[in-house]
């Protein structure tokens, strides 16, 4: 009997630290927003920065549209591939969708560009663009810090 009443406790002085610790992982203090220009059409404006907040919040990243006081300005476009090596059968070549990237610093550097092609769909292309834009900002922003 003794053992059956000391569960819950057991499973709450487990379960709640693993909680906290999870929400906090997840907060990101105010003030830390990166600001991005996006120059894109909008459709293709909105769903990259959806991506860019979904994946950075991994590394503890939060992106801001800006047209002004931005830190980086980002060139992005979708677009249809004709994939002529992955035609189904009988079909011959099957149109994919890319994204291209091309990002500036404040004074207009470029500093890296770079396209993601061979995806199902626009979000899927965006998707792989956007985790390949953290990673490079990850690694600019790391070794600025040195």
């Amino acid at each position: 009997m003794r053992r059956s009443s000391l569960f819950p406790f057991v499973v709450l002085t487990m379960v709640v630290p693993v909680l906290t610790l999870l929400c906090l992982a997840q907060h990101i203090p105010a003030g830390t927003a990166i600001k991005v220009k996006i120059e894109a059409n909008q459709w293709d404006k909105d769903l990259l920065l959806k991506k860019l907040n979904d994946h950075g919040a991994d590394h503890g990243m939060k992106f801001e549209a800006a047209d002004s006081g931005y830190e980086y300005r980002i060139v992005f476009a979708t677009g249809q591939n004709k994939n002529t090596l992955l035609g189904l059968a009988g079909a011959g070549a099957v149109n994919y969708s890319k994204a291209g990237v091309t990002a500036y610093d404040v004074s207009g550097n470029e500093l890296f560009s770079f396209e993601r092609a061979n995806r199902y769909t626009d979000s899927g292309a965006a998707n792989a663009a956007a985790k390949e834009i953290i990673k490079r900002l990850r690694q600019l922003r790391h070794s600025q810090k040195k």
